[in-house]
């Protein structure tokens, strides 16, 4: 029988925040990231960076790192809103993959 190890809080959230960062640091480097990722990837960060398990040093760097992804996030929305406002660049469904 497989034993299941109960999760803390903090492990899920880290996981699938680094998951995230993983996903977005390989694809196509000519796209903005997708701005619904990054800005949950901004929110995933500031929640870690506020755990009480981790050290201030490591909230200070995780604090920094949201902090970017939310420029970076609203970057991506400002670039999403010119191209579809774009009339040569298509459909906004067919820019999606």
């Amino acid at each position: 029988m497989t034993t299941f190890h109960r999760l803390t809080p903090l492990e899920p959230l880290l996981a699938g925040t680094l998951a995230l960062m993983h996903h977005l640091a390989t694809r196509d480097a000519q796209r903005p990231p997708c701005p619904y990722a990054a800005h949950k990837l901004a929110l995933n960060l500031h929640r870690l960076a506020n755990h009480p398990a981790l050290s201030e040093p490591m909230a200070a760097v995780l604090e920094r790192l949201s902090a970017a992804w939310r420029e970076r996030a609203h970057a991506a929305a400002f670039a999403t809103q010119a191209e579809d406002s774009d009339p040569a660049s298509g459909p906004a469904h067919s820019r999606l993959h």
